[in-house]
């Protein structure tokens, strides 16, 4: 006797929305949470989310992947963060060590004081050219 065999579709996972330059940040809500370069005036601007962790650190990393050459000063725009955690300081740390291998400036917009204190605790404000105290 013969058996029938059937072959199941795999089920794929929908692809996430990407905002685009010419896209408004908030026009998705995964874009809320993901980091968005904002469009390129005379320098790009990185905004990290209130909410920085674990699961944003690979939108973070493509996005810093694609400025990693951009000419002057790329802008980290902290200002909003009121968590992060290890993982965006590590994808934070490659970015910044980069950028000075290739002698390219990064400044920050706001160091508030979860940022600062995880960078005291992972012993990596130096490295990510941060104030030496907190700021707004």
């Amino acid at each position: 006797m013969a058996t029938k065999t059937t072959k199941r579709k795999r089920a794929t996972a929908p692809a996430e929305p990407v905002a685009t330059p010419a896209e408004p940040a908030a026009a998705t809500p995964a874009a809320a949470s993901a980091p968005m370069a904002e469009p390129a005036t005379s320098e790009p601007v990185v905004a990290l989310s209130s909410n920085s962790t674990v699961k944003d650190a690979a939108a973070l990393k493509s996005t810093l992947e694609q400025i990693i050459e951009a000419p002057g000063s790329v802008t980290i725009d902290a200002k909003s963060v009121e968590r992060i955690d290890t993982a965006i300081i590590q994808v934070l740390c490659a970015f910044v060590r980069d950028r000075a291998e290739r002698n390219l400036a990064i400044a920050w917009r706001g160091t508030p004081q979860p940022l600062f204190d995880a960078a005291r605790l992972l012993g990596v404000g130096a490295l990510l050219a941060l104030p030496s105290q907190a700021e707004a």
